[in-house]
């Protein structure tokens, strides 16, 4: 079993060190030897000042391998920056010693593998407290640019206040593309809890550990593996050709696990999703006591743990069992034959946590009273503040309940004063977030990738009611006269009563990016089909034009015409009966939004900023403007034209004169339309950040980190303002509410 450097537990518990054992690693003094795995031995040190230390001394012959040292070097370098919680850091290292060698913290406690053999499944309210546990553990582990690659049972330590994932040290770092710390052809995992895309070679990040997590919740539910027992090839197969075997999970559990094993790592949730998920329902509760004893663990467990941790060096001894023997290979090297190739899934939609970015104008600093994004890496993780820490969240664990997506308000203590770029609510769907919001009478419409359209309470994000329809809903909604009109990727043009969420009637139009729009009674959107003109009030078909294009882009109707851009240019066509008048750029694929002023046209292309008039599409020779433009749309706000670059800046031009007025630089694409209100526009950028930037003096007001894409590509989610709060969705699954 190729487990990096987890420990294998002694038949007979701790052993006392034997002479091939060295009596000293570093400054570390050995006392016992915890165990061993493949990649060399795990001691119980102590340091000069009597401190435990797990030390997990290298084989020999891998030592001796100079790549295998280079790559131990950088990862343990990424590793030593994990600082969270639920996990056993790196205290110190040495690559090039000999041997080399790494200490992490000491835990005295039991291993959930251990636990769950000597006692049995455990209760649904303990399982997702372990998962809350797991995934706060992962979310510090991504932050820190590693990958676990080989979270299982017997990588989790129970502690009183927690469990701690181990061994994370060895993993692979995200930067580091393929790298491993083994031979050729050796995998880095453990059947069973290996994601399809470890097993069949395909690019591995965070969904992979997701995979895994999932696996380890589901054996800590039932007691046994998802994918059932047997040799490792039967294992890998399951894992990549056949569902988990599920049945004896209780209905929450069943669901999160069932989300975390999807085959696609695209379709599983993002650690930050899973946190907010398994959160929901605890903000009404007493969430301000923390968590010092053993309440969130069964109670045989917790007995366990109490005693370890009260004899740290003579531990309650590991009890063989068969059930811990998941397969069959006792191979400490390469494992037997891969699984049958299968298609490439598809990557993961859990981007890299990106590079912090460099301090402008007034970053918003964290304060203690609103919790950060779970993914935000712009501060330390280290020394957390006082307040409603997501710890104590979660972990003021006994009864504690769990449902499927859900609302977080993010609660500001009596007489906290409300700042600009403050997080007032998070709503996490665990799906991407592809569809800018529509506010209306106190309610956010938004669509989601889990295939619903949600109504949000506009004050506390509490969820009113959800739509479902029958694919992803990626286009965004429009909201009239008490309606709100929808596409969807299954083809289908929805109105849906605002109040009730009931369908009123549905309109087959081809798979919907396009957001309607909706005037004078009609509703306009753009399909896989050309674009549609649609009675707003039976569903009725008034006309069809441009087919057989695709319009990505939401039309702008004004005036008796409709302009989109689509698959084959920028077009115009007569409101009324959608006879085309004109066609411009039509060498050109557009996924930006047009926007209409003063009789010209705006809209976002490879070269630029387009610019062409409204009454014969003859383009202006002075535009295009600033720098390539993907799916960013065009704002016209004071004689300025705002709109994000695919190389992170975002840009005001003048609108007849194409000169420059403002550039601002993100580190990554920028793909929302920009909102302007009262001399501020706002904007999310791949980069993980939402700005606000004064278009007067360039400079930054505020920004707030959400750790992840804030728009992407072809749909991106873009900034709606109304009475004083900004809403906007991201590409981790989350519709957020910030204080302007």
């Amino acid at each position: 079993m190729a487990d990096g450097m987890g420990a294998r537990p002694e038949a007979d518990g701790f052993a006392a060190p034997a002479d091939v054992d060295p009596p000293r690693v570093g400054r570390y003094r050995i006392v016992a030897r915890l165990g061993e795995g493949g990649m060399g031995r795990v001691y119980l040190g102590r340091s000069p000042s009597g401190r435990a230390v797990a030390v997990k001394v290298v084989r020999p012959d891998l030592a001796q391998d100079p790549d295998f040292r280079r790559r131990f070097a950088r990862e343990v370098g990424a590793a030593r920056k994990v600082n969270g919680f639920f996990t056993a850091g790196v205290v110190e290292a040495d690559p090039e010693g000999s041997p080399a060698w790494l200490a992490t913290a000491y835990v005295p406690g039991v291993s959930l593998g251990e636990a769950v053999v000597r006692h049995g499944a455990w209760p649904e309210d303990a399982v997702l407290a372990l998962a809350a546990g797991l995934a706060e553990a992962l979310e510090a582990i991504h932050a820190a640019g590693v990958i676990h690659r080989d979270l299982k049972p017997s990588n989790v330590l129970l502690a009183a206040d927690g469990p701690r994932v181990i061994d994370f040290g060895i993993s692979a770092a995200t930067d580091s593309g393929a790298s491993r710390l083994t031979q050729p052809g050796m995998l880095i995992g453990t059947p069973g809890f290996m994601s399809p895309e470890q097993l069949t070679g395909k690019p591995v990040g965070p969904a992979s550990d997701v995979f895994a997590l999932g696996g380890v919740v589901a054996f800590t539910a039932a007691g046994r593996s998802a994918f059932g027992t047997g040799a490792a090839e039967a294992l890998n197969f399951r894992a990549v050709y056949e569902e988990p075997d599920l049945d004896a999970l209780p209905p929450r559990v069943r669901a999160l696990v069932a989300d975390c094993l999807a085959k696609d790592p695209g379709a599983r949730p993002t650690v930050g999703a899973l946190l907010d998920r398994l959160a929901e329902e605890r903000w009404g509760q007493d969430a301000d006591q923390d968590t010092h004893e053993v309440g969130w663990l069964p109670d045989r467990v917790a007995a366990d743990v109490r005693a370890r941790a009260t004899a740290p060096q003579a531990p309650v001894p590991a009890t063989p069992d068969p059930r811990l023997l998941l397969w069959s290979s006792q191979a400490a090297g390469p494992t037997g034959p891969a699984a049958p190739h299968v298609e490439a899934p598809r990557p993961s939609t859990a981007p890299d946590v990106p590079a912090p970015h460099p301090p402008r104008g007034h970053d918003l600093p964290q304060d203690a009273t609103t919790p950060r994004h779970p993914q935000d890496t712009t501060a330390p993780r280290s020394g957390r503040q006082a307040g409603l820490s997501r710890r104590r969240l979660l972990l003021g664990l006994a009864g504690a309940g769990v449902a499927g997506a859900g609302y977080t308000t993010w609660r500001l203590l009596d007489g906290t004063e409300r700042r600009p770029g403050q997080r007032l609510w998070t709503f996490s769907t665990g799906k991407t977030v592809n569809s800018t919001p529509a506010v209306a009478d106190g309610v956010v419409y938004i669509g989601s990738g889990d295939q619903r359209l949600y109504a949000l309470d506009a004050a506390t994000g509490k969820k009113r009611w959800a739509f479902e329809t029958g694919d992803r809903v990626q286009s965004s909604p429009a909201v009239v006269d008490g309606v709100v009109y929808v596409g969807s990727g299954d083809g289908l043009l929805y109105a849906v009563d605002a109040v009730t969420g009931k369908r009123r009637w549905q309109y087959p139009a081809g798979a919907i990016h396009s957001a309607p729009v909706v005037v004078d009674g009609i509703v306009y959107t753009g399909s896989a089909d050309g674009l549609h003109a649609v009675d707003a009030a039976t569903g009725e078909k008034r006309w069809t034009a441009l087919t057989p294009s695709y319009v990505y882009s939401t039309p702008a109707v004004v005036e008796g015409v409709v302009y989109v851009g689509s698959g084959d240019g920028l077009r115009a066509v007569d409101a009324a009966t959608g006879t085309e008048r004109w066609s411009a750029l039509t060498d050109h694929i557009f996924s930006s939004s047009p926007a209409v002023a003063k009789g010209r046209i705006y809209i976002g292309g490879i070269d630029g900023l387009y610019c062409v008039n409204a009454s014969d599409g003859m383009e202006y020779e002075d535009f295009p403007g600033g720098g390539p433009v993907g799916s960013s749309s065009p704002t016209v706000a004071d004689g300025v034209v705002y709109v994000g670059g695919d190389n992170g800046d975002l840009y005001g031009v003048d609108a007849f004169t194409a000169k420059q007025r403002l550039k601002f630089p993100t580190a990554d694409s920028v793909d929302s339309r920009p909102a302007v209100v009262d001399g501020v526009v706002y904007f999310g950028s791949d980069d993980g950040n939402l700005y606000a930037v004064d278009v007067r003096t360039s400079e930054q007001r505020w920004r707030f980190s959400a750790g992840d894409s804030i728009d992407s590509f072809f749909t991106p989610s873009s900034p709606v303002v109304s009475d004083g709060v900004l809403y906007i969705g991201s590409y981790a699954g989350k519709v957020y509410a910030i204080a302007v």
